[in-house]
């Protein structure tokens, strides 16, 4: 049989069977407290008594033309009663309905033609807001009847439909913190949001594939949680970034052929445990052990070796732990078997 030596902080060096060790903070309980429109073309002109067909009359924007005075009806249509009556146009009675226009199409604006009745001729009349036409020199702001409300404008103090925290601030209001705006806010971090906030530190101890719980570290949760249930006391969480480090230094001590709380590097327990991103055994700034057994390579009889000692068997049952990291290694080292366990005061996002 393998002989393993125990160490604690009570004492020298013992021979065993199996070896066990623990490690507390050494504080009381195990804790440690912390901080448009167009022309039309006349008809010709009649005789004085309103017949025959008479020649073709000018182009022109007025009624076909009638005799001087003529009747239509029970009417009687006077040239010089200052109307221009129907029956009467600018080619048979001037002095009522005014002098014809000059020929459309000439090239040329006469004095008698217009941007309405010569458009060719004179030119685009200038743009006329409420004819339900948005024409040019016309927008939404000279005339929003024809054209359209104009676009909502940032700056107006509304923060308008088409406008956003992003787009118009002033209006609608800062934005929340967004990963990809390239400003590390207040609620992102390294793990949130790395595209702003950069990579999180590599988290030291084992990797991913080891750390997850196997099957014997899994049984080793439910003894010592049964345990705690025996004993009136809440149930232990497994910890990810404790059982990182619970594991890298079960793995050290099997490649490395040693024993002890003490890494190579010189590092502790709380050391290992904050490397292992678990933040609060930086310092440490909870209350913190750490059990380390070899000879064993299952969960059962690991938990009796701690258990028959006790110190070991004091960490287990720490009232101050909520958390445990669990960590096993075998196939190497002296003893062939290593396993550590590291107790917490309290989960942070890092457990998870």
């Amino acid at each position: 049989m393998k002989r393993a030596v125990v160490r604690g902080i009570w004492g020298a060096a013992l021979v065993l069977a199996m070896s066990a060790c623990n490690f507390i903070t050494g504080a009381s309980e195990f804790e440690v407290d912390g901080d448009g429109g167009g022309a039309s073309d006349g008809a010709g002109a009649a005789g004085p008594t309103g017949s025959g067909a008479g020649d073709p009359g000018p182009a022109g924007p007025g009624p076909s033309g009638a005799g001087p005075a003529t009747s239509t009806g029970s009417m009687m249509v006077v040239c010089g009663d200052a109307m221009c009556s129907p029956g009467e146009d600018c080619v048979s009675c001037s002095d009522d309905c005014g002098a014809c226009a000059a020929t459309c199409g000439d090239a040329t604006c006469q004095s008698d033609e217009t941007c309405v009745s010569c458009p060719g001729d004179c030119g685009t009349c200038p743009a006329q807001c409420g004819n339900a036409v948005c024409e040019a020199g016309e927008d939404c702001a000279s005339c929003a009847g024809d054209c359209g409300a104009c676009a909502p404008t940032c700056g107006d103090g509304v923060c308008n439909g088409g406008e956003t925290c992003m787009t118009c601030a002033g209006d609608c209001g800062a934005c929340g913190p967004t990963c990809g705006d390239g400003t590390c806010d207040a609620n992102e971090d390294c793990g949130s949001c790395a595209s702003d906030c950069g990579a999180c530190p590599t988290c030291g101890g084992a990797g991913d594939a080891t750390t997850t719980l196997d099957a014997e570290e899994q049984a080793f949760l439910v003894l010592i949680n049964n345990y705690h249930a025996s004993n009136g006391l809440g149930a232990l969480t497994a910890c990810t970034s404790l059982s990182r480090a619970a594991q890298g230094h079960s793995e050290d001590m099997r490649d490395n052929n040693y024993f002890s709380h003490t890494g190579l590097n010189g590092s502790t327990p709380w050391d290992r445990a904050c490397d292992a991103c678990y933040d609060l055994g930086c310092g440490p700034q909870t209350a913190m052990a750490e059990n380390i057994a070899a000879g064993n390579s299952g969960a059962q009889g690991t938990f009796t070796q701690w258990q028959n000692s006790p110190g070991h068997n004091a960490n287990m049952l720490g009232g101050s732990f909520t958390q445990i990291g669990i960590g096993r290694a075998t196939g190497g080292g002296q003893y062939g078997s290593y396993w550590t366990n590291v107790f917490g005061g309290a989960s942070e996002p890092s457990c998870n």
